[in-house]
């Protein structure tokens, strides 16, 4: 008898327990469905098919779980040291949404104060943006190509690191970029 009311009572408790999480469990689904409905919305409006959303949405995702990051638009990830913007499909240069005047520049897209990176030549592909004095891995993705673009305060230089923060070089006082860089190499960027 006394297993039996053990057993009943760990059962409620179990179902009391999970009474009491499932309303949070479920705010946090909905939140994130909320989100990734947004983010479908904000595709839609800059003339992405299904498809082409359902695609984006596959490589911020891809992003997300090997590099980590907050999605904060349907081509966007954060993190506390910049963001990385993610070309729509069918576009070469990255382009942000969260902007008013999201058309996709002619030239490099580096916001003003920030050291950027592109996954391509010619400063297309993905864009990461860094602005803090610290060292910033690069998207693991990155292994050959791309170009780069130092934006920050005129004259301040930014510098690459190997895999074990070996220092690499430095670029030439800001503003300035090279459209034909190579990743390959190095692990880490410094923004000062």
């Amino acid at each position: 008898m006394k297993l039996r009311k053990l057993s009943l009572a760990v059962g409620v408790a179990v179902a009391t327990g999970a009474l009491l999480t499932t309303p949070a469990a479920s705010a946090g689904a909905a939140s994130s469905d909320t989100q990734r409905s947004a983010f479908s919305a904000q595709a839609e409006q800059a003339g992405l098919t299904a498809p082409q959303r359902a695609a984006l949405q596959q490589r911020v995702d891809a992003i997300l779980a090997q590099d980590g990051g907050q999605q904060t638009a349907a081509n966007e990830i954060s993190y506390p040291d910049g963001r990385l913007l993610l070309p729509l499909p069918g576009e070469k240069r990255a382009r942000d949404l969260n902007s008013p005047a999201n058309v996709a520049a002619a030239a490099h897209t580096c916001t003003p104060g920030n050291l950027c990176g592109y996954s391509g030549a010619g400063y297309t592909g993905e864009e990461r943006e860094w602005y803090t004095c610290t060292f910033h891995k690069k998207p693991s993705s990155w292994t050959s190509g791309g170009s780069w673009y130092n934006n920050q305060t005129p004259g301040r230089v930014a510098n690459w690191y190997d895999a074990n923060k070996r220092w690499l070089g430095s670029t030439p006082p800001a503003p300035y970029g090279t459209e034909h860089g190579q990743w390959r190499g190095v692990g880490y960027a410094k923004p000062c």
